[in-house]
């Protein structure tokens, strides 16, 4: 017989603990009422550390003096360090700031509650807060509750001046509640806080507002059960153990169950959606200013601008020395440099009849390697098309050339098109003033293979560089690669003038849009298969793009409504909508 021993292993420490600390006591007991004390402390079943405690720890009514937090071994003492109102009802807001000391595992939602009167208000207020350009929800925004109870001040300038009488925080979900409100009208207000005093006084801090006074009901479902009795057998005085394994099994199982019931209950009651928006400054200002290659510079605008002059500082200007290319929405403006060998300049921007700015840029050359010199690896004119990789839609789009610089001479006769056994010399033409853009002219055929031929330097850009000879192959495609999309509008409920983007599933990209004033059908023809989404703005002020609100001039953001569901486009199939 052989004998052999056993292989030694080193311990594994058990299941990894992933329940969130527990709070087992609270003195003052929560809810307590005619609390006259300065602290308060809570324990736990484990040891605990406190995360963020500034942005996550606070009190609502707001105190004049911030909150003390201190750790004693497995208990955390909160000292009110402000004088506290009488016949209040006050909550301490934990967020996530609470996890346990080893695994920093989170314990969510829990708020201390207390009175210094007879008893605890208990109405509620919810609602969501989005973005209100896209509906994305808003995370760890300060929702704000005001009172009318300043005598010296307006009430619409209280967020203005002062901080709110109640405060809470959004979820990841952009759901917000207040709870153990008193009964009383109340200002809401939203705000991405930027400064620390939860008053809106930086031009950049995002706000929401709503538009009337609101007004909290009660909910008629459980508090947050903080504080949950563990099931005991008899004449035990402590909880029965269970493995890591149901436990885990149990809190998700309870989770799920309490999520669900709990967004029901939610449901039945009113909620008040906000809309977070950053105002536009009325100043206009540079955004950015660089010098992005040779003889190219761009200019970024707070928003979109008119009439722009660039006078130079540091050379004469008798005659033209730049090209200017503005963007779709003319909120950027690239300065194509016309006069040779200029490295640097010093600009005054004068935009509507002011001037904003004085900037002043250099160019900072890139050293060549004479390896490269050696082997013509110097920089050479680009030239793309509209043509992608999966090929060109003739049906919808342009065949265009674009330059990587403004071209200064140029010879379209000597450009070739081979179709089939075919080479042919197609109709070229500049779409802009500036000579970067052209369009290929020609009756393209479906599902054809087609070759451009640019023979080597018959382009010039400004800045006297050329190129080698070019070859772009691309493939036209066939009808039945597409899809096509009718969209019936009803807009007696919703009258006004419409911009209505059809965007992809991400909307990283805006494929079309369309100009809408009333009901009826709009296409959207030669689709590529995939998956789309519709979004429309409600264009209240008829100037073609979505424009922001104003809180001191009471003007709420553009409305924004999507199309309810995605859109799926299949090739060679019509898809029929109705949107209401």
């Amino acid at each position: 017989m052989l004998v052999r021993c056993a292989n030694q292993v080193s311990p594994t420490g058990g299941p990894r603990d992933v329940t969130p600390p527990r709070v087992t006591l609270c003195e003052p007991p929560l809810f307590a009422t005619r609390f006259t004390g300065n602290s308060v402390t809570v324990t736990f079943d484990e040891f605990i550390t406190l995360k963020n405690p500034v942005t996550e720890v606070f009190i609502s009514p707001p105190l004049k003096a911030p909150l003390d937090n201190r750790l004693r071994g497995k208990s955390l003492v909160i000292k009110l360090t402000g004088k506290l109102d009488s016949n209040t009802t006050y909550s301490i807001t934990f967020g996530n700031a609470i996890t346990d000391l080893t695994e920093g595992n989170v314990l969510k939602g829990f708020n201390y509650v207390f009175s210094t009167g007879d008893i605890v208000d208990t109405l509620s207020l919810q609602g969501t807060l989005v973005s209100a350009f896209d509906h994305k929800p808003q995370k760890d925004v300060f929702v704000e509750l005001y009172l009318n109870n300043n005598d010296t001040l307006p009430f619409d300038s209280l967020p203005l001046k002062v901080a709110p009488y109640y405060v809470t925080k959004s979820d990841e979900n952009g759901y917000f509640i207040f709870n153990n409100l008193r009964n009383r009208k109340y200002k809401l207000f939203a705000l991405n806080d930027l400064s620390g005093d939860l008053i809106f006084n930086q031009p950049s801090e995002k706000i929401a507002f709503y538009d009337t006074l609101v007004e909290p009901v009660y909910f008629l479902f459980n508090r947050n059960d903080t504080i949950r009795k563990d099931t005991l057998h008899p004449g035990a005085t402590k909880p029965v153990a269970a493995s890591a394994k149901d436990a885990e099994v149990r809190r998700k199982t309870d989770s799920v169950h309490r999520a669900d019931s709990v967004r029901q209950m939610r449901s039945k009651y009113p909620s008040f959606p906000l809309f977070l928006f950053e105002e536009t400054d009325s100043i206009e200002r540079i955004v950015k200013s660089t010098f992005t290659r040779e003889a190219m510079v761009l200019f970024k605008f707070r928003f979109p601008v008119g009439d722009v002059k660039f006078i130079p500082l540091n050379f004469d200007s008798v005659v033209p020395w730049y090209l200017p290319e503005f963007s779709r929405l003319r909120d950027s403006v690239t300065l194509w440099i016309t006069r040779p060998k200029t490295d640097s300049l010093l600009l005054k921007v004068v935009a509507g009849g002011r001037v904003i700015d004085t900037v002043h840029l250099e160019f900072q050359r890139k050293d060549i390697s004479k390896r490269a010199i050696k082997k013509g690896m110097g920089e050479q004119l680009g030239i793309s098309s509209s043509a992608k990789s999966s090929g060109l839609n003739q049906y919808k789009n342009k065949m265009l050339l674009s330059f990587s610089y403004p071209l200064a001479l140029w010879n379209f006769s000597k450009v070739l098109l081979i179709e089939d056994k075919d080479t042919l010399h197609p109709r070229i033409s500049f779409t802009d003033s500036i000579q970067r853009t052209a369009v290929v002219a020609h009756k393209w055929k479906e599902d054809k293979q087609y070759t451009l031929i640019f023979p080597d330097s018959i382009f010039y850009g400004i800045t006297h560089i050329s190129h080698d000879s070019i070859r772009l192959s691309f493939k036209t495609k066939a009808e039945r690669d597409f899809g096509n999309l009718v969209l019936s509008m009803n807009m007696d409920k919703r009258p006004g003038q419409y911009i209505v983007q059809l965007m992809d599933e991400k909307e990283t990209l805006v494929y079309e849009e369309k100009v809408v004033n009333a009901s009826g059908k709009i296409r959207f023809d030669f689709l590529t298969p995939g998956k789309y989404k519709i979004k429309a703005i409600h264009d209240r002020n008829f100037n073609g793009h979505w424009d922001t609100g104003n809180y001191r001039k009471k003007i709420q953001p553009e409305e924004v409504i999507y199309l309810p569901k995605i859109i799926e486009i299949r090739s060679n199939w019509d898809v029929e909508e109705e949107w209401d």
